[in-house]
């Protein structure tokens, strides 16, 4: 029997980052983030700073019709939220200040920045 690993948290933090971005400007944020290489360093940028669940399953299990959820608490959501919020900030003034796409070496920035608590 071979199994997979599986994050329970990456589903979760893409869906509240779309969600999120929806309540900013269209004509900022939202055009910035949908290149999708901006939008996988906001996602990296959230797993990075949040802990993170993973479940083992069977390799064979169908899990695309299985809706697999995790409970959090008040504050891991608030938390979530927060560095959601702030990795947009950091992001798109870095994708500002730049006036062009984020090159990978310059990720540097943000990606290795402290964790605030």
């Amino acid at each position: 029997m071979e199994n997979k690993l599986l994050n329970l948290t990456l589903p979760f933090v893409i869906e509240e980052i779309e969600n999120i971005l929806e309540t900013y400007p269209k004509s900022l944020h939202q055009e910035t983030f949908s290149a999708n290489n901006l939008r996988q360093e906001l996602v990296a940028y959230v797993l990075s700073r949040v802990p993170n669940k993973y479940i083992v399953v069977d390799k064979t299990e169908n899990l695309e019709q299985t809706k697999l959820s995790i409970a959090y608490s008040s504050q891991r959501l608030l938390d979530i939220e927060y560095y959601i919020h702030l990795g947009i900030r950091d992001i798109f003034g870095i994708f500002s200040s730049n006036n062009m796409d984020i090159q990978p070496n310059n990720n540097q920035n943000f990606r290795n920045s402290r964790k605030v608590s």
